[in-house]
C-alpha cells in the first residue's frame, strides 16, 4: 500500500503520534471531515482503481455470499497483496455497479499474538482518539459470525460531520477460524447505516 505517513504534516503534536500511525489525516483543523482520513494511504472518495486494476479487484476476497442487499461490496486484501505499513488486512466498501469504484469506507485490521496485546492496542488507540475528539460511544456484543455466542466484539465509535470512525477489538472464540484482531474503520454515514441495518436487510 501507499505508505501511511506520507500525507501527514510535520507540525502534528507529539502526543498524537500513535493515532497518526493508524489514521492519517491532513490537519487537525479538518478532523471532522471523514474525507480527510486515510488508512494505509487510502481514503474515502478516492477510486479503488487508483490502487489496483479491475482484474485485481475482481479477484480479491469479497463477502457477496453472505446475506446483504448488495448495496455495497466489501473487498478484502492482505499484506501479501499490498505494501502495508501497519495493518494485516484491509477491507474496502464500494458499490458493485459503480464503474469508477468509488471508495465509501476503509477498514484496517491488525492481528494480535495474544489477548493482552489486543486489549492494550485497543485501549491505546481509543485513548489517543479521545485526545482529539473527546467523546464517543462504546459497546460490547456477540458477533453473528459465531453462532455459539462465545466471541465478543468491543467497539468504540466516534461520529463526525459526514461519517464515522470505529475502533473494534474482535475476541474470537475457538468455535471460529479467525484470529483475534483490532481494527480501525472510517466510513460514510450511509455505509454505517447500511451495516447497522443488517447490511441492508433490516431486522425481523
Amino acid at each position: 500500500m501507499v505508505p501511511l505517513m506520507n500525507k501527514i504534516f510535520c507540525n502534528l503534536y507529539l502526543k498524537f503520534i500513535f493515532i497518526v500511525y493508524l489514521l492519517s489525516f491532513n490537519s487537525f483543523s479538518q478532523a471532522n471531515d471523514i474525507n480527510d482520513f486515510q488508512i494505509e494511504g487510502i481514503g474515502i472518495g478516492e477510486s479503488f482503481l487508483t490502487f489496483f486494476t479491475k482484474k485485481q479487484i475482481k479477484n480479491f476476497i469479497n463477502y457477496d455470499e453472505l446475506p446483504s442487499d448488495m448495496k455495497y461490496r466489501i473487498s478484502e486484501f492482505d499484506e501479501n497483496q499490498y505494501n502495508m505499513e501497519t495493518y494485516t488486512a484491509v477491507q474496502i466498501y464500494h458499490k458493485p455497479n459503480d464503474d469508477k469504484h468509488t471508495i465509501h469506507g476503509v477498514r484496517g485490521a491488525k492481528s494480535c499474538s495474544s489477548e493482552k496485546e489486543c486489549e492494550t492496542l485497543y485501549k491505546n488507540i481509543k485513548n489517543d482518539l479521545l485526545e482529539v475528539f473527546h467523546t464517543g460511544i462504546e459497546e460490547t456484543h456477540s458477533p453473528q459470525d459465531d453462532p455459539s455466542g462465545s466471541s465478543k466484539t468491543t467497539y468504540y465509535e466516534i461520529e463526525l460531520d459526514n461519517g464515522n470512525i470505529n475502533i473494534a477489538y474482535n475476541n474470537w472464540s475457538e468455535n471460529v477460524q479467525w484470529y483475534d484482531n483490532v481494527s480501525v474503520e472510517v466510513s460514510t454515514k450511509d455505509v454505517d447505516k447500511w451495516i447497522r441495518n443488517n447490511y441492508g436487510l433490516g431486522w425481523n
